[in-house]
């Protein structure tokens, strides 16, 4: 998952430029944000499922999932309809100035039709993992981050589409994505527990309503107010120019890949932890948390470390100039140091 982005950086740094990537700087704030409405739904989602298969109770564990399909699908479809009448405004209040718009918009215009599609896998791949079905969800996006790579390739170096060739190749690679999954689930393995079923979608318990709020709310202001402090960072390094935007997408890309592990180890604990909570069995929960904050911990220091001793690669990857490249590793040592404590604060 995290090599969509960070492929898409490398391949317009070495096609297309500084210029196309301080676009792409722009970007992708706006989906991060996009992507904060639907990982409340995900997360919230996830927890409610684990839990209601933690108690076999099936029946539940599908009505949620129903509900958080069609609610995704709502929300997906209100925030495509927003960007495009919006787009220039919504670019501007990002931080994109007139040297940047142009490329900007032509990525964004593009990566809008990704909006549903991404929604819906990441609800998927959660809906996966709270069933215990991880090999799946790693599956698909697998193969849609090699189409992802496939594709930047043959519309940015061979057909020179530029950057909407490599926000094409993104929306592909997530369509591919979301067909995988829906034909692993409908026509491949027919007996999974979990399926989409428009007569799940009713209108649920007062009590159950309570509850997914107060699952899905936090998850919902974590992520948002996380997205608007990165919003802030885009509008900041804006005012410093475009190669500071440029660098700033390059380290942020960079710090996410590294960062991805310990997402992993987050999604597993949601998972175990949450498997436990609804057998009730708590004191298990307490030790397995334990562990995992030591584990979380230590890997985070060994990938902030990693980080740190390839900052010579990464400057590589990314074909920096030398002006950028005295600011990328500063930004690059401050987050290898950081690493360990975000791993934490992502556990």
């Amino acid at each position: 998952s995290g090599i969509y982005n960070i492929v898409d950086t490398i391949f317009v740094a070495k096609g297309i430029g500084t210029l196309a990537i301080g676009g792409i700087g722009i970007v992708f704030p706006i989906q991060t944000l996009y992507a904060a409405f639907a990982q409340m739904i995900s997360i919230g989602a996830a927890s409610a499922i684990s839990r209601s298969l933690g108690e076999q109770n099936n029946n539940r564990a599908n009505q949620v999932m129903t509900n958080a399909y069609i609610l995704t699908t709502i929300i997906s479809i209100l925030l495509m309809i927003t960007s495009f009448f919006f787009i220039n405004q919504i670019l501007y209040i990002f931080g994109s100035n007139e040297e940047l718009i142009p490329y900007a918009r032509d990525y964004l215009l593009i990566s809008i039709w990704a909006i549903p599609f991404n929604a819906l896998a990441l609800l998927s791949s959660a809906v996966f993992r709270s069933e215990g079905n991880i090999k799946i969800s790693m599956i698909t996006v697998l193969i849609g981050s090699l189409f992802n790579i496939a594709l930047d390739l043959l519309f940015i170096f061979v057909l020179n589409w530029g950057i909407k060739g490599a926000a094409l190749a993104t929306v592909i690679a997530r369509i591919v994505e979301f067909i995988l999954i829906i034909s692993y689930v409908y026509f491949i393995k027919k007996d999974f527990i979990l399926k989409f079923n428009l007569k799940d979608f009713k209108l649920i318990d007062k009590d159950f309503i309570n509850t997914f709020i107060s699952k899905t709310l936090p998850v919902f202001i974590n992520d948002t107010t996380w997205a608007i402090g990165t919003i802030l960072y885009s509008v900041a390094y804006s005012q410093a120019g475009t190669s500071a935007i440029a660098a700033s997408q390059i380290a942020t890309s960079t710090g996410n890949f590294f960062i991805i592990t310990s997402v992993c180890i987050g999604i597993g604990a949601s998972i175990m932890l949450g498997n436990e909570l609804g057998a009730d069995r708590i004191d298990t929960a307490i030790i397995y948390a334990k562990k995992f904050s030591k584990l979380v911990v230590i890997v985070g220091l060994i990938c902030g470390g990693l980080l740190i001793l390839n900052i010579p690669i990464l400057l590589k990857m990314f074909s920096v100039s030398s002006d950028l490249a005295p600011d990328i590793t500063k930004i690059f040592f401050i987050m290898g140091i950081m690493l360990a404590l975000r791993a934490f604060n992502t556990l």
